[in-house]
């Protein structure tokens, strides 16, 4: 199939947008500016208690806002495509050990994805791909090291490169890309027991980040006279400061909490 002279439908179902390239619609740009701008006006003015000042610095963060979300954006969709990945292995597995040859087995998984993920899923695109390119005389191993260059997940560049090295070998093939298939998913399990259990401790990190703003939040609106040192010229100054170490604390108490395997 010609992607170029193919349906709509049909180069639909193969174009699969790049991953280093933002897929969210434009009402979530403007989802995520309208919510920076809001949290960034609320926390500023509590510690400026100055609208203009809150609104300028909010302003500044409207596109921090916008470049975090796209970026949360393609993070989601890599951890999705490694989940989906993990699923094209096990059922490349199965049929390999049922006999298939290497070419059947990743049609069956393409049945398979788009049964479990939809036909326009990333993983169902790339494997229709990876079978339509070796109906053009391009080595699955090919195909397979194309997605992991444009992916960048290093658990998808060794399967890649693993396939590539064996492929054609004989018999050998369909047991080293069993043995393969069983690292790599040990791995991908182990993976996903840390990033829940971090997730613990991402958690905590962002219920410590809120309490400074609740304190002053309450202290600013119950405590009188006893946080008017704070709004002065000198009381910004010190304020700005704070609040630029409590984020750099911020974010490594973050990166540390993000282990990789």
């Amino acid at each position: 199939m010609d992607i170029s002279t193919g349906s709509v439908q049909d180069r639909n179902k193969l174009l699969v947008l790049p991953y280093d390239k933002c897929t969210l619609p434009f009402i979530a740009h403007i989802g995520a500016a309208i919510l920076g701008y809001g949290i960034g006006f609320g926390v500023f003015w509590l510690f400026y208690r100055s609208t203009f000042l809150a609104s300028i610095i909010a302003g500044i963060l409207v596109p921090v806002a916008i470049v975090l979300n796209i970026n949360l954006a393609k993070k989601r969709r890599l951890n999705r495509l490694l989940g989906q990945f993990r699923s094209l292995l096990e059922s490349l597995v199965v049929s390999l050990q049922a006999g298939s040859t290497d070419l059947d087995a990743f049609i069956h998984a393409l049945e398979d994805m788009q049964l479990m993920y939809s036909e326009y899923s990333d993983i169902a695109k790339e494997v229709h791909l990876i079978v339509i390119k070796f109906s053009n005389r391009i080595s699955i191993g090919e195909s397979l090291m194309d997605l992991a260059d444009r992916c960048g997940i290093e658990d998808i560049k060794l399967f890649a490169a693993v396939y590539q090295l064996i492929e054609g070998k004989g018999d050998k093939t369909r047991e080293i890309v069993i043995r393969t298939q069983k690292i790599l998913s040990d791995k991908i399990e182990i993976e996903t027991e840390i990033k829940t259990l971090a997730s613990g401790a991402l958690m905590e990190i962002n219920i410590i980040a809120v309490v400074p703003i609740l304190i002053v939040a309450v202290m600013g609106f119950m405590g009188g006279d006893l946080m008017s040192g704070l709004f002065t010229t000198a009381g910004r100054v010190v304020s700005t400061i704070s609040i630029m170490i409590f984020v750099g604390a911020y974010l490594l108490g973050r990166k540390l909490a993000s282990i990789k395997v």
